[in-house]
């Protein structure tokens, strides 16, 4: 029985962390973005973006950006971005892989 504890302990925090660092990423990625497009409150966006249990942040930026094309990103700016893409991603699959493994303990219960 323990045993179950502990892996039922160690799925959630894996889902948590995955969760976090997607969110985390997501955060940087619209700042960056909203940065470079010269929009006001880039802070604002980022929070906005990032919050929301369906997403709507971030589309509602996503759709908003189009009118603001991206005045100035340096190099270095567009190799961060490049890198937040992929720890997006790898939080994501931190995300999945936890909540598989809650399911198949849940199912197993």
């Amino acid at each position: 029985m323990e045993g179950n504890v502990v892996l039922f302990a160690a799925c959630g925090a894996v889902m948590l962390v995955g969760g976090v660092e997607a969110m985390y990423q997501i955060y940087r990625m619209v700042l960056i973005d909203a940065k470079a497009r010269g929009l006001k409150h880039p802070v604002f966006w980022g929070f906005f973006a990032m919050g929301g249990n369906n997403s709507g942040g971030l589309i509602m930026y996503l759709v908003g950006r189009r009118r603001y094309p991206i005045l100035h990103m340096l190099e270095s700016e567009k190799e961060e971005l490049e890198k937040r893409k992929k720890s997006a991603g790898a939080g994501l699959v931190f995300l999945a892989v936890g909540t598989i493994g809650l399911i198949i303990f849940i199912m197993c219960l």
